[in-house]
């Protein structure tokens, strides 16, 4: 008998225990009943990622013209990113593929914002640009932070 109450009563404890901070945590949810819930919609809402249901990683970048451009222009709009370099053969061959999206998608409700990494200056992506008639709008990023942002790990993207 007294081998018995060495295990008994400390589990006995442990049972109460167990019970206590169950309830504890059962209780603070009736509460508030989807509070956690509402906890990570608030999260979602505020976080920026690349994922889908977040809001996409904000940058400003340079036009072709020096001018800022910020993502935060085109709020309310459905935005197609397009990371590429002119030396990226696979890029090159996007081009005409944009174009035609471009082309037929073309609205106040849409745009694409082709974002180079090429690391040469301003003016050779622009006669690059030119050359392929590339008409929406051209952003350079030539450090790439943008495209870590939005995990890019090789172009076209």
């Amino acid at each position: 008998m007294r081998d018995m109450r060495r295990w008994w009563i400390p589990a006995l404890w442990m049972v109460v225990i167990i019970n206590v901070l169950w309830w504890g945590c059962e209780k603070k949810e009736k509460n508030n009943p989807g509070t956690e819930n509402a906890e990570r919609r608030v999260d979602k809402e505020i976080r920026e990622s690349p994922e889908e249901g977040y809001l996409a990683p904000g940058f400003t970048l340079q036009n072709l013209n020096g001018s800022p451009v910020n993502l935060s222009d085109f709020k309310g709009r459905v935005v197609l990113l397009n990371f590429w370099a002119s030396w990226c053969g696979p890029c090159k061959k996007e081009i005409p593929a944009l174009k035609r999206l471009y082309q037929i998608r073309k609205s106040p409700d849409f745009e694409i914002l082709a974002i180079s990494l090429d690391r040469t200056d301003a003016d050779k992506v622009a006669s690059f640009v030119s050359a392929n008639q590339m008409e929406f709008p051209i952003l350079l990023n030539p450090v790439g932070n943008v495209g870590e942002r939005y995990w890019v790990r090789g172009i076209p993207t």
